[in-house]
């Protein structure tokens, strides 16, 4: 079983992160990772499955959305549950989704996208932040202000 070592958490509250998602993904992909985007439900799933094929007209990331053949060979899957046998080693968080705490030991990092002003999601984000910072997971945490990722905490 792989260790996770990273989480990343975005506080997403005063940003439309969907280019950001766009921009990671690609990003994790050219580096050679497979890619889990878990959102909370299937709307969002179908928002993330369009900008991705829609955001750059030269070129596209291949990927695939659940309930479509042979999910797991596409090295991105956008899903709304994290199934056992999907072997992604990154695992993108949206919408502060809680997450349990054996199924992220499945990848090597994890991306945790949250808005602070929904209370939902900032109390799933706490419980996960506390719950890899007693795994001995490096935790960094990240905020928007003038339109940049600032590192506010890291643990």
């Amino acid at each position: 079983m792989k260790k996770l070592e990273k989480a990343y958490f975005y506080n997403s509250s005063q940003r439309d992160i969907i280019s950001d998602i766009f921009w990671l993904t690609e990003k994790l992909y050219k580096a050679r990772n497979t890619i889990l985007v878990c959102c909370k439900d299937y709307e969002n799933v179908k928002i993330i499955d369009e900008f991705l094929w829609a955001y750059q007209d030269d070129g596209f990331i291949p990927h695939s959305r659940e309930k479509e053949d042979q999910v797991s060979a596409y090295p991105i899957l956008i899903t709304t549950k994290i199934d056992k046998d999907y072997e992604h080693n990154t695992l993108l968080a949206l919408n502060g989704v809680l997450i349990e705490e054996e199924v992220c030991q499945k990848f090597a990092n994890v991306y945790y996208f949250f808005d602070n002003q929904e209370n939902e999601e900032k109390e799933n984000a706490r419980i996960m932040w506390k719950n890899f910072v007693s795994q001995n997971v490096v935790c960094k945490y990240w905020v928007n202000k003038a339109n940049k990722w600032i590192l506010e905490k890291s643990s």
